[in-house]
């Protein structure tokens, strides 16, 4: 979108878009993957047993997402339950049929779209709780500032990218 990027004086440029317009704007990619991988569960149910479990099933699996993402906060999970590219195409190549290869594609959906929510710049989360900063403070984070957040973000999203990885290849091997 015009504006996003880089400053942009366009009319209807995200630049010059409301904070309650660019949050949404910014909310919008999660959640089309948080409702896409309950969309994909709940059809992948329906198909195998019928509309009544898969409402109560899908529901129980919103309710299980939930309790992981406060495990993660909670001290429940441990950085070595994560798992990136590598675990995930070892976990890919461990599907039976296309019945566990959908399941899979819907919680790499939902994963994708929670994680992205993490308020850790450079993520939509991050780019989140700077709005909120802005919003609170009444005007716009100055550009070098937001510059050093979205760079020590970048570094611990990296960081944090190579530790999952090695963690990933050590369990296969």
């Amino acid at each position: 979108m015009e504006g996003e990027e880089e400053p942009s004086d366009a009319e209807g440029s995200f630049s010059n878009a409301g904070i309650l317009k660019k949050i949404a704007i910014v909310c919008a990619g999660p959640l089309v993957n948080i409702v896409f991988g309950l969309l994909v569960y709940f059809i992948l149910i329906t198909i195998h047993y019928g509309v009544s479990v898969a409402v109560s099933s899908t529901i129980n699996f919103s309710g299980a997402l939930l309790d992981s993402i406060k495990m993660l906060f909670t001290g429940g999970a441990t950085i070595d339950d994560l798992s990136g590219p590598v675990g995930i195409a070892s976990i890919v190549t461990q599907t039976s049929g296309i019945t566990d290869f959908v399941y899979l594609l819907s919680v790499i959906s939902l994963s994708l779209g929670i994680t992205n929510l993490l308020p850790i710049p450079p993520l939509d989360g991050g780019k989140l709780l700077i709005y909120i900063i802005e919003c609170i403070k009444r005007k716009p984070l100055k550009e070098e500032t937001s510059f050093k957040i979205q760079m020590l973000g970048f570094a611990f999203i990296l960081g944090l990218s190579i530790f999952v990885m090695y963690n990933d290849i050590l369990r296969i091997i």
